[in-house]
């Protein structure tokens, strides 16, 4: 993506017509993605996206990021203005301005994922981001236990998620956010109070192990992600699942007896009764049990 940066002027009549650069459109670019950046950090940044991730050129076009299986998923960004996309700092796009107070902005990252960040500039900004997210025909996201968000294929099969989110203020300070979902729209809320120090970096990242770094930290997050995702979807009152699930203490609870194993032995035995129910549902075995000796 250029230096130099094409802006929209939205006309009374409603209608957009590409202006003039802006003088100091580069370098409004280059002061937010040093603010991300010093969000972020700067050691995952990926130089380029990964094969089947796409950053936009407009704000109002969607993110593009691959899944688990091969699909695609696609991500909308919250903005409310059609704004051109600037390449700043390590390889940041920001999208001025493409929301009240709020500045956009995406990255890619080394682990094949993308980040979709929100720049909160003060406190007139919205307190929610909306993220709608389009999946495979019949796919569908589940919260899971620890804020993170899991997108599960109409036959169970995990195909990524969404990190638990984080926000921090101009201090680092970390600061209260959430996920909530609408069908397939996420939600981030962000908490802020009169100690909030702006501008607020607010974070959702969808990644979907396309690519591991060679500590192998990133397959032990992909596998607790994805097995979350397997007993979060199974987890439906009246199911097989749900009561073997609730007894053993919920999704976190089970979560953390499968991560004290490394056999199947193990984790049967740790599970107690309900560890065979759970082996015999396919998308759980798959996501939970066959990492495992």
């Amino acid at each position: 993506m250029g230096a130099s940066v094409a802006v929209s002027v939205l006309l009374a009549s409603g209608q957009a017509m590409a202006a003039a650069p802006v003088p100091d459109a580069d370098s409004q670019a280059a002061r937010t993605a040093a603010v991300v950046e010093a969000a972020t950090g700067t050691s995952d940044i990926a130089p380029a996206p990964a094969p089947g991730t796409t950053v936009p050129q407009q704000s109002t076009a969607n993110v593009k990021a691959g899944t688990a299986t091969g699909h695609a998923v696609s991500i909308t960004l919250p903005s409310a203005r059609n704004v051109t996309g600037a390449t700043a700092g390590k390889n940041t796009t920001v999208y001025p301005g493409a929301a009240q107070a709020t500045d956009l902005a995406v990255q890619p990252t080394t682990d094949g994922g993308i980040r979709a960040l929100a720049v909160l500039k003060d406190a007139t900004a919205p307190r929610e981001q909306r993220y709608d997210i389009g999946l495979p025909d019949g796919a569908h996201l589940v919260e899971l236990d620890n804020g993170a968000v899991a997108a599960i294929a109409e036959n169970g099969t995990f195909l990524g998620g969404f990190d638990t989110p984080w926000a921090k203020d101009a201090n680092g300070r970390p600061v209260p956010t959430s996920y909530r979902l609408e069908g397939n729209t996420l939600v981030q809320t962000v908490q802020i109070d009169n100690s909030t120090v702006f501008p607020v970096v607010a974070d959702p990242k969808w990644w979907d192990k396309t690519k591991e770094i060679a500590s192998g930290m990133v397959g032990d997050t992909w596998n607790s992600m994805k097995c979350g995702g397997a007993l979060g979807a199974a987890f439906i009152p009246g199911s097989s699942a749900y009561k073997v699930i609730k007894n053993a203490g919920g999704v976190k609870k089970v979560l953390a007896t499968l991560a004290s194993v490394d056999t199947k032995k193990g984790a049967l035995s740790a599970l107690g009764s309900g560890g065979s129910t759970l082996f015999g549902i396919k998308s759980i075995k798959t996501a939970c049990f066959d990492n495992l000796k």
